[in-house]
């Protein structure tokens, strides 16, 4: 029998999917965390080895994320509702939910959080950490061995500014926007500063950007990317 799969269909399918995972994932969590608090000091080999573990199981929760926002942008990427919040603590989550992606590729991660001491924003909070720990991944990943990634905010000239700057390559000046796009992540993939990341990296971070009443675009003339947002 051939059924007909709608995009709205497929949206709501995907997002079964994304809620299905994220119950084992968060099994392996708790079950990992409870291994290193039993696995005595000495055993360096089966704390490394649980280490790994864990940063796995982030990257599947990661991935598991933006497969979320690809149902949210089958769904039509719809805006969710905004509030004010303190930029300062978006950017210490968005830290911690990085630091065992950035140890893991031996890079230095450094966020200031304190550059957005004064700043609040004005967006869905929980979309626009997705997009920031998007653009922050993705700079960890091309930041090169022993690289490093800075994050800090500022004050721009039509709102607030994110930048993510890494010590990798930046993105090809051929690619543009299109890395942005999701037809731009299958050619990406392949191409010599195509800077694709895992789970569609880049796009991911455009639809939750979207989703969350911001926008995300790459910096000039470095290996940096801008989160765009409303705020004061």
């Amino acid at each position: 029998m051939n059924e007909e799969l709608s995009p709205e269909l497929v949206s709501a399918l995907l997002g079964l999917f994304a809620h299905d995972l994220r119950n084992p994932l968060s099994a392996l969590h708790s079950n990992v965390s409870f291994l290193g608090s039993v696995v005595g000091a000495e055993d360096t080999e089966a704390h490394e080895a649980l280490e790994d573990v864990a940063a796995s199981s982030d990257a599947l929760g990661h991935i598991t994320d933006n497969l979320e926002l690809f149902a949210l942008a089958l769904d039509g990427a719809k805006p969710r509702e905004m509030h004010e919040f303190p930029l300062r603590e978006l950017l210490r989550e968005a830290a911690q939910k990085s630091r065992r992606f950035a140890e893991s590729y031996r890079v230095t991660l450094e966020v200031d959080a304190d550059s957005a001491a004064e700043l609040r924003g004005l967006a869905n909070r929980d979309m626009l950490l997705r997009a920031l720990s998007n653009l922050i991944r993705n700079a960890i990943q091309h930041a090169g061995e022993t690289g490093k990634v800075s994050v800090r905010a500022a004050r721009g000239s039509a709102g607030l500014v994110v930048g993510v700057s890494d010590s990798g390559s930046p993105l090809a000046k051929e690619m543009g926007e299109a890395a942005f796009t999701a037809e731009g992540q299958l050619s990406t993939k392949n191409v010599s500063g195509g800077r694709y990341s895992r789970g569609l990296g880049l796009y991911a971070a455009r639809i939750a950007a979207g989703v969350a009443g911001a926008t995300v675009r790459s910096g000039s003339g470095a290996s940096r990317f801008e989160l765009c947002v409303t705020g004061r």
